[in-house]
């Protein structure tokens, strides 16, 4: 019994000590959410050991019942979710356009009524075999989907426990789509305002100024780059037009970081430069894994978003990630069709007696 709680011991240290690293100096990762997850799995399986070899049924019933409630809440939570995203669609489309990227909540609000359907009542009718086959490989996939759903938004929320030091010497400001081709939004707004505030703290905390680079090219119904539209919105609160620089040619986040880069060496900055980039909160983990696959070292700070259009956004931003790393996802998906067929082939093979 000892020696399983010094394995376990071991295994939350290293877990955690693991977490840590990420935490401080590799955040531009989802491995953030998979170590989060793990040490929470680890530490609670320590704290069984320890009662378990303590014997104290106290704390035993306590723990049994807060796992248990753990446990009521996730089932009605995802059970019952569709509930809010189908209030949230609503809200979304009195206040959005109807288009496919905010009709995401209505989407997944209907997706998690057919995953109901099929684990409430298992309307799959086959051949024993083939039933099998279906009800073990969809079964995976839905169980695999919350999993990396569930991963995805810890790393977001992860993500901002940041808190940077006042010794930058860019910041750079990452472009969304302009209103009515030519105005700054709230949701662009609440992004250069968050600079600009960072930018203002840290000149009067270290006397150091900062050079503001915004990033975003024209689109096909803008009237000018969003870069130069946000300069604009700069410079009227306030900041100094020498401090401010644009880069207008982006059309994609990676872009933005490449291009702001190439901004920063113009400059007279280098790769060595301090610098820090600033988006909306929900978009700062994969902006980040974006920068850190262009070998840029740099971390996001988040920017607030309306309550209201965060569940389309963080949908949107798990959907891009899993893009992003699709040949893994792939691989998995290829395996659980393979266990699945296997357990379906089983079925003519050993049959039930």
């Amino acid at each position: 019994m000892w020696t399983i709680l010094i394995a376990n011991c071991v295994l939350v240290i290293g877990l955690v000590s693991a977490f840590c690293t990420y935490l401080f100096k590799n955040r531009n990762s989802t491995m953030l959410g998979w170590l989060a997850n793990l040490s929470m799995i680890s530490i609670l399986f320590l704290f069984a050991d320890l009662i378990s070899i303590f014997n104290n049924w106290v704390l035993g019933v306590i723990f049994g019942l807060v796992m248990m409630l753990i446990g009521l809440i996730l089932f009605l939570g995802l059970s019952l979710s569709f509930i809010f995203l189908f209030a949230n669609s609503f809200i979304v489309f009195r206040r959005e356009s109807h288009s496919l990227s905010s009709s995401l909540t209505l989407i997944a609000g209907i997706g998690i009524i057919l995953v109901d359907i099929f684990i409430f009542f298992n309307p799959i009718s086959a051949p024993a075999p083939v039933k099998m086959f279906l009800t073990s490989f969809l079964t995976m996939i839905i169980f695999y989907v919350l999993l990396t759903v569930w991963n995805t938004m810890l790393s977001m929320i992860l993500y901002h426990w940041y808190f940077p030091k006042r010794d930058k010497d860019y910041i750079i400001v990452l472009g969304a789509g302009l209103v009515d081709g030519y105005k700054v939004g709230k949701l662009l707004g609440n992004r250069i305002n968050t600079a600009i505030d960072f930018y203002h703290r840290q000149l009067k905390e270290t006397h150091k100024r900062a050079k503001l680079i915004f990033s975003g090219g024209q689109g096909s119904d803008e009237k000018l780059p969003e870069g130069e539209a946000m300069k604009q919105y700069a410079v009227a609160h306030g900041v100094p037009e020498a401090d401010a620089l644009v880069e207008g040619r982006s059309v994609n986040t990676r872009q933005n970081m490449q291009f702001s880069e190439q901004i920063i060496e113009q400059d007279g900055g280098s790769a060595r430069s301090k610098k820090i980039f600033v988006t909306n909160n929900y978009h700062t983990l994969r902006a980040g894994i974006l920068a850190h696959q262009l070998k840029i070292a740099i971390y996001g700070l988040g920017a607030p978003t309306p309550f209201y259009f965060l569940p389309n956004a963080v949908i949107r931003e798990y959907l891009a990630l899993f893009v992003m790393h699709k040949r893994f996802h792939t691989i998995m998906i290829i395996l659980m069709f393979l266990i699945s067929l296997g357990i379906g082939i089983s079925q003519v093979l050993i049959p039930v007696s």
